[in-house]
């Protein structure tokens, strides 16, 4: 009889803790140093980054890219990386070449039609001087046996022949100074194509751009978001590469206006890389906004922009533009549980949890210093080992 008593009393007792067992899943608790963070979302970005366009070209407002180098690109400084296209400043230089060769010729031939006027001028001067000399003679021979009339007529005929070499000599003169102003205003001319048809080719070259220093190439968006690509139209204010400087990687990020308060430069932030998941990176933040703006379109709430710097970046492995998730570290929670909140339960404004003993479930009271990410941040109540139900 005892025998039976004893077989059943266990029974009952297995049976009762088979009633008590859960059959949801546990948490086992182990205590650690847990960092309470505000979390946010950024962007890997650098500190230095050189934005490229089109070239400043004259007499063009409108860019075709005609070769674009592939995103993602490493390029050391004078490698090609863009180009657009530059029929129209052929057409312009070809025309420019046409209309300086006409002024070179121009010129040539004022030249050798110069030469022989200025000679004519020469021998019409020197002929005008011979008759000057002539006249001169005669009127100076004259005696008292010459009739009035043929003295007075020598008289008249050297001062004819002053006039007349005057004239000539101020003729020449003119002439000559025209000259010199025709050819001025050719070789004018002449220097002002000469220097179009260098520009024009200055600017043919400028219309193949190389990287200004080595880099990564990163396409830069448009405002719809579309990145370049080849046979696109861009005006000269607009950016279609950006070379990064990957020795100065930083994260840009926002902090909601609500909690920008918690937020000072130099709090140590924890960082997340979508693209590198195995790794954590840290950094702290470097600057804080002053003005508020909002978030974008799509989302109209209002943030603060922040700068985080990264401590030992990994330019193998981070690239701009990679998401990054952050922990702005406010403070540290010692020998600290995180269980999901969904594992509370509160009863007259105190917090309990189930725990799993060996005689079945039980709920402990447990005291919450904080909740972040959907946990809860549990700092009494629990203690190494203890299975929480959740």
């Amino acid at each position: 009889m005892r025998i039976y008593r004893a077989v059943s009393a266990l029974a009952l007792a297995g049976l009762l803790a088979a009633c008590g067992a859960s059959d949801g899943p546990t948490l086992v608790v182990k205590k650690t140093d847990i960092p309470l963070a505000i979390q946010t979302t950024g962007e890997l970005a650098s500190a230095r980054t050189i934005e490229i366009g089109p070239p400043k070209v004259k007499y063009t407002w409108q860019y075709k890219l005609s070769y674009l180098i592939p995103e993602g690109t490493w390029v050391k400084a004078g490698d090609r990386i863009m180009a657009f296209d530059a029929q129209q400043q052929h057409s312009r230089l070809r025309d420019l070449q046409n209309a300086l060769a006409t002024e070179q010729q121009r010129l040539e031939s004022q030249a050798l039609d110069n030469k022989q006027e200025r000679e004519q001028l020469e021998l019409d001067l020197a002929e005008a001087k011979m008759e000057l000399e002539k006249a001169t003679l005669k009127s100076s021979n004259v005696d008292d046996l010459m009739a009035r009339l043929e003295v007075e007529k020598l008289r008249i005929d050297r001062q004819v022949a002053e006039l007349n070499y005057a004239m000539v000599d101020y003729r020449r003169a003119n002439r000559i100074s025209q000259m010199k102003v025709d050819r001025e205003i050719t070789e004018t001319e002449v220097s002002r194509l000469s220097s179009e048809v260098n520009e024009q080719q200055q600017a043919i070259e400028e219309m193949s751009i190389e990287a200004p220093r080595p880099g990564i190439v990163v396409y830069k968006p448009n405002n719809d978001g579309e990145k370049p690509a080849e046979g696109d139209q861009f005006s000269v204010i607009q950016k279609v590469i950006e070379l990064p400087d990957l020795d100065t990687l930083i994260i840009e990020t926002t902090v909601e206006e609500q909690i920008a308060h918690k937020v000072a430069a130099g709090d140590r932030v924890e960082i997340k890389l979508d693209a590198v998941p195995e790794r954590t990176f840290t950094g702290k933040v470097e600057s804080l906004g002053r003005i508020v703006r909002l978030k974008s379109r799509r989302e109209p709430s209002k943030v603060f922009d922040a700068v985080v710097s990264i401590d030992n970046p990994d330019t193998d492995a981070m690239r701009p533009g990679m998401a990054a998730r952050l922990s702005i570290v406010q403070r540290i929670e010692s020998d600290a549980v995180a269980v999901p909140q969904h594992a509370l339960m509160y009863r007259d404004d105190n917090a309990y949890v189930r725990v799993q003993g060996l005689a079945g479930e039980r709920e402990q009271e447990v005291t919450v210093a904080a909740r972040q990410g959907g946990e809860a941040i549990i700092t009494e109540g629990l203690d190494d080992g203890d299975e929480v139900i959740l």
